[in-house]
């Protein structure tokens, strides 16, 4: 703040680039230091030697510094990987913001395009489903984790597989995964395979119908195959 011992009016008496942060500046008015600020605002509110400058303007500049640094914070941690509004908001929580600036942030991102949830959950089903066989519903419950409304995850799936396609992919995903579990299952029972299936579809979120179908077929499949090398 302005120096307790200087009388108005206040004058700027020079502008120094810190030596420990050159993004920062040290302000000094009528010969003592009276704040530091970041170049931004140096520049933008004109703080130059011999400007004339009173309190409501030095807390002007520190609350465009805070808000600056908001800014900052939440785009580095948006463009580091694609991220939800939700994401954005704890982070932001976490990191000592208030409730009411987190939003601020996501508002500021959303404008600019870094965060779209409709996007983000598209990317994230395609990018899941393209390497992990898992069921619409463990994508579901992961989508909400992250902060994705149950409108915007139906929107999103909507927009990439059809009524009868989310039905089929479903069930290729479903067989897809049970192949796989079955090469480590080899060499126990029938029935605790079948256990083990079970519980292995059921973690990775396959409905009831869907499990109980590709168990059923699998083993089916066992056994016409077994007839046919008799």
């Amino acid at each position: 703040m302005l120096p307790r011992n200087s009388t108005p009016p206040y004058i700027i008496t020079s502008v120094a680039i810190q030596k420990k942060n050159k993004s920062r500046c040290s302000v000094f008015v009528n010969g003592e230091f009276a704040f530091g600020c970041t170049i931004d605002a140096v520049t933008h509110f004109g703080l130059t030697q011999g400007k004339e400058i009173f309190e409501h303007e030095i807390i002007q500049i520190q609350a465009y510094d805070s808000t600056l640094a908001l800014k900052q914070a939440a785009l580095h941690y948006a463009t580091y990987k694609p991220r939800t509004a939700e994401q954005v908001r704890r982070a932001m929580v976490i990191k000592g913001y208030t409730a009411a600036e987190a939003e601020y942030a996501v508002d500021f991102l959303k404008e600019f395009g870094y965060v779209n949830d409709q996007r983000y959950a598209r990317a994230f089903i395609r990018e899941v489903r393209s390497r992990k066989s898992i069921g619409l519903h463990r994508l579901q419950q992961e989508l909400i984790k992250r902060g994705i409304s149950k409108h915007d995850i139906e929107d999103a799936l909507a927009d990439i597989f059809s009524a009868e396609d989310t039905a089929l992919s479903e069930l290729n995903a479903a067989r897809t995964a049970i192949t796989k579990k079955l090469r480590t299952l080899q060499r126990k029972p029938i029935p605790k395979q079948k256990q083990a299936l079970l519980g292995h579809l059921q973690r990775q979120g396959f409905s009831w119908n869907i499990i109980h179908h590709v168990i059923a077929e699998a083993f089916d499949d066992r056994n016409d195959k077994a007839h046919s090398e008799v």
